[in-house]
């Protein structure tokens, strides 16, 4: 059972870099990006590109990788998903699922069906820890994942930029009245979210294998992520990653392998039935502030 632990908090590391990009999105747009799952395979992609071009480690690679997604996910953001907006929730939603149709189309068309992986030395190995195993690639992971989400916490609240996307979050058009360029704010968080999406596509393609369709079943789990975390903002991508990398571990381990997925779609659909109930609960209870949205970028006052 300590060996499920230590693999769970380990896997919660990546589902924490998964569920980041998309808390993001939906914490300052309102935005569920259908297609954040499609952009992750697309940097494990290209980062197989590269390293066969280059022969770089798979963790260089990002150098390169990040940047390029991040440059291809800033103009759909700008000039076609912040127009959508406008319109309300239902289009962009509508043009996301439509974007990860043509991504996984393209890839498969590009690559194959067949699953890949990256290779690299540290992919298979581990070492030992008070008598339990750690796969080296897991505990790499994490590590990367509480520096994104730290790193991303001290810039929405400590940060020059973080105010504008807090003020953008809370009230576009009030900030846009203050001179802040709404949708300039959109389309860095966007790409910024873009960018997460292609680490976590780089770690899968080192820990685990890849294919054009790949991303459909850990965008469920960054789903699952999100609504765990709840109000608690950037942060709370990480705890919701470590608790459902827990929950779908033990899960496994006292139910078998083969329930691993569904025991987090359980989870999932658990959460989603008792979220209702506790937010009533919360909004009996007296308070001297109105809460924010689900999973908002909280406003500092």
């Amino acid at each position: 059972m300590a060996e499920a632990i230590v693999n769970g908090l380990l896997s919660g590391g990546l589902y924490a870099i998964i569920a980041l990009g998309l808390s993001l999105v939906f914490g300052v747009m309102g935005l569920v990006n259908l297609a954040h799952g499609d952009i992750m395979i697309v940097g494990a992609y290209l980062a197989s590109l590269l390293i066969g071009a280059l022969h770089i480690d798979p963790l260089l690679s990002l150098v390169i990788v990040v940047p390029i997604v991040m440059l291809l996910a800033y103009p759909l953001q700008r000039f076609v998903l912040t127009g959508l907006l406008r319109r309300g929730l239902e289009p962009p939603l509508v043009a996301t699922f439509g974007v990860s149709l043509l991504i996984s189309a393209a890839l498969a068309e590009l690559f194959g069906g067949n699953a890949r992986s990256l290779a690299a030395p540290y992919a298979s190995s581990g070492f030992g820890l008070a008598g339990v195993s750690v796969p080296t690639i897991g505990a790499i992971t994490l590590v990367i994942a509480i520096v994104l989400v730290v790193a991303t916490h001290l810039t929405v609240s400590r940060t020059q930029f973080g105010a504008a996307l807090r003020a953008a979050s809370a009230d576009p058009t009030t900030a846009a009245t203050m001179g802040i360029d709404v949708q300039r704010v959109y389309a860095i968080t966007f790409a910024a979210a873009a960018g997460f999406a292609a680490v976590a596509g780089v770690l899968i393609g080192v820990g685990y294998s890849f294919g054009p369709t790949t991303g459909t079943g850990y965008l469920l789990i960054g789903f699952t992520v999100v609504v765990l975390g709840g109000t608690t903002g950037v942060l709370g991508s990480l705890w919701g990653g470590l608790a459902v990398g827990l929950i779908q571990s033990v899960g496994s381990t006292v139910l078998g392998g083969q329930y691993r997925d569904l025991v987090v779609y359980v989870a999932f659909l658990v959460i989603l039935l008792l979220a209702p109930t506790a937010s009533r609960l919360r909004h009996s209870l007296p308070r001297r502030r109105s809460g924010a949205r689900l999973n908002t970028v909280p406003v500092t006052r």
